[in-house]
């Protein structure tokens, strides 16, 4: 199967999930193609991806979220579990996976990017037209 996600969100809780479907699927033999757009775009940044902590959530939720938020740390730290990008990483290494960012969020900011100040997962920097190709190229489409 060929699996389409496409990230628009920049919250912990969307990227813990894009790196857990993407290493699941793969695992499973599946094809992954990532399109990220808005604020999703500006997290694979090479200075931004390990500062992402905002855990989305109700404020009711606080308690819990910030119990999630605790464990995450501590389980990357001690080795048991990993970041959303290292597991991306990892799908790479094992099957085929291509993130794509789209550029629009950065032009609408006024911000100069190319392919050299993004994680070495990032294969292309494209525009919607991409996006349109992926959904026509994949069997399933996912949206976080």
């Amino acid at each position: 199967m060929k699996l389409l996600i496409l990230i628009t969100g920049s919250t912990l809780d969307r990227l813990l999930t894009l790196g857990t479907i993407t290493l699941g699927a793969v695992s499973m033999g599946h094809e992954v193609a990532i399109y990220a757009t808005q604020s999703a775009s500006f997290v694979f940044l090479k200075d931004y991806a390990d500062k992402i902590g905002n855990y989305t959530g109700d404020s009711s939720l606080g308690m819990l979220i910030n119990g999630v938020i605790n464990g995450y740390n501590n389980a990357v730290i001690n080795g048991k579990f990993f970041k959303w990008h290292e597991m991306i990483r990892q799908a790479r290494e094992i099957g085929n996976v291509k993130v794509y960012v789209c550029t629009q969020p950065f032009e609408l900011a006024g911000i100069k990017v190319n392919l050299g100040g993004f994680l070495d997962i990032v294969d292309e920097l494209v525009m919607i037209g991409k996006y349109i190709e992926l959904l026509e190229w994949c069997d399933k489409s996912v949206s976080l």
